[in-house]
């Protein structure tokens, strides 16, 4: 679940990047939450010992781990993007 939530934080922060306030620090603050979360739990539950947990949401390990680097490469783009010179909010209007 942390997985698929820090991906629908991911595009909330996409669609509110152009608003600079509480809001959008919320949003951002909870994203990362959410993604270091789903890193965190489901690498804990991919490396279990328990055969049980492993067998049961090791499905949802996956979910929740892909969902979590679709994020973070999310992140390292928006930033290579900007160390290039390009304003990644800049089609939302800007600041």
């Amino acid at each position: 679940m942390l997985g698929v939530l820090s991906v629908a934080l991911l595009g909330a922060s996409l669609r509110w990047a152009h608003s600079w306030g509480p809001l959008a620090d919320t949003i951002v603050a909870a994203w990362a939450a959410a993604t270091v979360g789903s890193l965190v739990m489901s690498t804990l539950l991919l490396r279990s010992q328990n055969m049980w947990l492993a067998f049961t949401y090791k499905r949802l390990a996956k979910i929740g781990l892909a969902g979590g680097i679709v994020s973070i490469a999310a992140l390292v783009l928006a930033g290579a993007v900007w160390a290039a010179g390009i304003n990644p909010t800049g089609a939302c209007g800007g600041g």
